[in-house]
């Protein structure tokens, strides 16, 4: 199973366009109306008309509340019901929240705050459409349980990805019951917002199709214009682009530029020292330089490490890779957060959203492939391209 690159979640705070008929409500206001049981106070949070965070609290009295706010737009929130005195473990903060989508208008959620499945929300036709596809999928969840139970008992980083592969099945048959819901709700602000969370998953004539299929006002929509940046990206990253090139500091804290490498073959190899598939896949690589580099190939490795330097350095040692050049992936995590522009990340530079990946470079700085994702072959492509080039 491939590693997805990106920590993405699929429910993201974006915002879309609203067309909705207000009966007594200001067209930019929401007013969420809630009748649940077994819970003494209420947490809101979204974000409002201007875009920013914003954190509500009520109490709950005779099982009643009454919360609301600035939005133009349907956006994605999150709800969460507590007792009195209750302390949530920080790692369960937000497991305990309820994915929901706001609408300006009049909503009601009601319940019992124990069962956020069985939720009952209406006002909102967003949220219906994330009910629909939540509820075709909802079988396929009950089926994988065991799996995902034993993976999170599991200790052993090794036998935990061997776990992990067991999913396989069960999210290709979600992938595509998803595909096929973005296909038929091509405006749904549920598609917009997932869809960044499925780069990973997706090859890019099927991103495309998705994006194409947005009207004109969705394509100005945050989310929506996103997924075309990162539609470039992966362009930039294919076969029949020029490298973009980068420059970074290598294992030994010396400048490293992919232009320095021009008149040679170069495997851009993006892994990272967590990535288990990454890891095994390394004895192959190794065979592979041993291979061709006396007749001109050369390896950059692409750490997605920034994190954790000695662990970037300790699975260079363990695994006998330091025979080619290593070089960190650039990401700024500060910069990710504040959602700005990172022009030292090397994966950002070629759409990379899934470790392994591996990016083929002819001696003139061309792409000539790509394998490991979803956007390319496999090891086995890669080994009979280098067959015929270097033979």
């Amino acid at each position: 199973m491939k590693i997805s690159h990106l920590l993405l979640l699929p429910f993201l705070f974006y915002q879309g366009q609203a067309s909705f008929a207000q009966t007594g409500q200001a067209k930019n206001q929401f007013q969420l109306n809630g009748n649940v049981s077994a819970a003494d106070s209420v947490l809101l949070y979204y974000a409002d008309a201007a875009g920013k965070q914003v954190q509500v609290s009520k109490p709950i009295v005779n099982r009643k509340f009454s919360l609301s706010g600035k939005i133009n737009k349907p956006v994605g929130a999150r709800i969460l019901f507590k007792k009195k005195g209750e302390v949530i473990p920080r790692q369960q903060f937000w497991e305990r929240m309820t994915e929901v989508y706001l609408e300006p208008g009049i909503l009601t959620i009601s319940g019992i705050s124990t069962e956020p499945k069985n939720f009952k929300i209406t006002g909102s036709k967003t949220q219906l459409e994330l009910n629909e596809l939540q509820g075709s999928i909802a079988g396929i969840r009950k089926e994988m349980q065991p799996v995902i139970d034993a993976l999170e008992k599991e200790k052993d980083h090794e036998k935990a990805s061997e776990i992990r592969d067991q999913l396989g099945p069960y999210n290709d048959r979600i992938k595509k019951i998803t595909y096929d819901f973005f296909i038929a709700h091509p405006n749904s602000y549920v598609t917009a917002d997932m869809m960044r969370f499925y780069l990973a998953q997706m090859g890019l004539d099927s991103t495309k199709r998705v994006y194409n299929n947005f009207n004109a006002a969705m394509k100005k929509e945050k989310a929506v214009k996103e997924l075309d940046k990162e539609i470039r990206k992966i362009e930039s990253g294919m076969p029949g682009s020029v490298a973009t090139n980068f420059t970074a500091k290598d294992l030994n804290d010396q400048p490293l530029s992919l232009s320095d490498f021009k008149g040679k073959y170069v495997i851009i190899d993006f892994w990272a020292s967590w990535c288990v598939p990454c890891r095994k896949g390394n004895p192959h690589l190794i065979n592979v330089y041993n291979t061709y580099h006396e007749k001109g190939l050369e390896i950059i490795g692409v750490s997605d490490d920034d994190r954790n330097h000695e662990a970037w350095k300790k699975a260079v040692n363990q695994d006998k890779i330091g025979i080619w050049h290593h070089v960190l992936r650039g990401l700024d995590m500060d910069l990710r957060m504040k959602d700005l522009p990172n022009p030292g990340d090397i994966s950002e530079k070629y759409g990379i959203h899934s470790l392994p990946t591996k990016i083929l470079i002819d001696p003139s700085g061309k792409i000539i492939g790509r394998y490991g994702d979803h956007n390319g072959g496999s090891d086995e492509d890669l080994d009979k391209k280098l067959a015929e080039l270097l033979k």
